[in-house]
């Protein structure tokens, strides 16, 4: 599909129309309408795949006006799926840069291309199993390993291990940070 209409303009005018912020699927409505010939097919909230274009074709687009923003020193952008808001634009500091995954995610028009219908499956199950405070059998398998446990350790015995693991390895005992990091990140998965 190479790259997408830019709309940046069009976006920077609706943001400005809503200066207490607008949420995606009001901004994606908002799009829709003839007006702006924009998304001028509705968005099939059902399916996932459509789901998925839309919402990465708008925030792509809204990186991108950020960086506008930003580069002209005019405003900057608050992007989340709840709100999208335009913020006064504050001077950084030189030499401290944020790298922002999620910026660098979605102005990779390559991201948007090789991403298919399984693959947005599997994220939202991923999403979904995450949202119940459940875990792939995979991390599991993986997380009870960095606690050095069987596959079928109680929650007792994951508490146990976790807290000797974590007196061992702390920072503040001579150990190590990384670790301590891998063993919390773990645990957390786990409980």
């Amino acid at each position: 599909m190479g790259q997408p209409p830019d709309i940046t303009d069009i976006l920077h005018q609706l943001l400005c129309e809503h200066p207490q912020g607008i949420s995606e699927h009001a901004l994606i409505t908002r799009l829709q309408q003839p007006e702006y010939g924009v998304l001028s097919e509705k968005v099939n909230f059902s399916d996932s795949l459509s789901l998925f274009q839309a919402h990465f074709y708008l925030f792509n687009q809204l990186y991108q006006l950020r960086q506008q923003l930003r580069a002209e020193q005019l405003a900057d952008l608050a992007i989340s799926a709840l709100s999208i808001r335009l913020l006064p634009y504050s001077q950084g500091k030189a030499g401290l840069t944020d790298t922002d995954s999620l910026a660098d995610y979605y102005l990779d028009w390559n991201q948007f291309e090789k991403t298919g219908t399984d693959d947005v499956n599997a994220l939202l199950n991923d999403f979904w199993l995450r949202m119940a405070g459940q875990i792939s059998e995979q991390e599991r398998t993986e997380a009870l390993s960095v606690l050095e446990l069987p596959g079928n350790a109680t929650q007792a015995q994951i508490r146990r291990q976790y807290r000797i693991l974590i007196h061992r390895h702390h920072p503040d005992k001579g150990g190590d940070a990384a670790i301590t990091q891998q063993l919390n990140n773990a645990y957390r998965k786990l409980m």
